[in-house]
């Protein structure tokens, strides 16, 4: 397996007279000091402050570590964080005030799900669909409406899985950055406009025959690799747990897209109620630059590649309850460029295995 890893002021100097004893046992320290730490750590994780003097002297015993991040509170040493996300520290022993750290506490990583069929290179072909929209939009209805009918269609919404960039207009509830800067990779000529894959044909057609055409065109029977993926969903982000098994040889890359459904927005020319409400919106991408993500290196058939993938939550009025992330396999082709290969969906503090033939 191969794996790819004139505020402060007042505060710091209010926080030597009512945290620093300079009595007992406390040395006189009249020049710098010195803290340092692991500069990464997983949340839970207890960190280990040492404080030295200039001249190297340990004096992380009689030393207080205060948490600039969080209203320059005092904390322990070691100290364990509870969330995720990146914290400053800075200490102080007597007159003498260090410098800032900054460490930075990520998500426990979850644990992939065991592959039972490890021969296995049989995968199920899943393309991906993109349909960039906005509520603001008055002539998206009508593509909604296709999507729809499509996706009603017995047998047929095996073939692919839909993500929705809403990038029309920013007043939009499901509107976010990582889906303004998806909808720039196509370079859309107007809305709405569906796109198939990565770097294929794009359609503003909305009928659903000719959407289904466009679908077949591109499904396989099997897909090149497939994706197994776990995800746990921590204060700050969403961590992703991704591996990829090659069923054909090739140069490989992974991404994950964060989706939230039921998001209420009033849509522009809705004919029914249910245009109203918003499912499988871009909330965020664990890179948009390539679009295609991180590269895995050449992978030989039955060969696995793993990757962590981050997904922040940017906003504090996403439903969390309501977020998926989508995992989008891409290969290289002749043209020296990285298309989607597979796509799958994990649930929120869940797993997915291998999804075999």
């Amino acid at each position: 397996m191969k794996f790819t890893k004139f505020f402060a002021l007042i505060a710091a100097t209010a926080a030597l007279f009512t945290a620093c004893d300079t009595t007992g046992d406390t040395p006189t320290v009249s020049g710098d000091i010195v803290l340092s730490a692991e500069t990464v750590v997983e949340v839970n994780t207890p960190i280990t402050f040492v404080v030295k003097t200039a001249d190297g002297v340990d004096v992380s015993a009689n030393a207080t570590v205060f948490d600039k991040t969080h209203d320059f509170a005092q904390v322990t040493n070691p100290f364990t964080p509870t969330e995720d996300g990146e914290y400053k520290f800075y200490a102080v022993v007597g007159d003498a005030i260090s410098n800032d750290i900054k460490v930075t506490v990520t998500p426990t990583v979850p644990a992939l799900p065991e592959d039972t069929d490890a021969a296995n290179t049989s995968f199920t072909h899943r393309i991906l669909l993109v349909d960039h929209t906005g509520t603001n939009c008055g002539y998206c209805p009508q593509m909604m409406k296709a999507l729809k009918e499509i996706e009603e269609t017995e047998g047929f919404h095996e073939k692919y899985y839909e993500a929705m960039a809403h990038s029309y207009n920013n007043t939009d509830p499901a509107y976010s950055g990582a889906a303004a800067s998806i909808s720039s990779h196509f370079g859309l000529n107007g809305y709405p406009t569906l796109t198939y894959n990565f770097y294929h044909s794009i359609s503003s057609s909305y009928n659903a025959e000719h959407i289904k055409g466009q679908i077949n065109a591109l499904w396989k029977e099997a897909a090149d690799a497939g994706i197994a993926a776990a995800t746990s969903m921590a204060a700050k982000s969403v961590v992703v747990n991704a591996e990829v098994k090659a069923a054909v040889e090739g140069e490989y890359s992974i991404t994950a897209w964060l989706l939230e459904d039921g998001i209420y927005g009033k849509q522009s020319n809705a004919t029914a109620e249910w245009m109203n409400t918003h499912n499988n919106a871009i909330r965020q991408a664990a890179t948009t630059s390539p679009i295609s993500g991180y590269e895995l290196g050449t992978l030989v058939a039955g060969e696995t590649a793993s990757q962590i993938l981050n997904l922040t939550i940017a906003r504090d009025n996403w439903n969390r309850d309501n977020m998926k992330v989508m995992l989008i396999v891409s290969k290289k082709g002749a043209n020296n460029k990285f298309d989607v290969a597979n796509v799958v969906i994990c649930p929120i503090n869940d797993s997915v295995t291998y999804d075999y033939k």
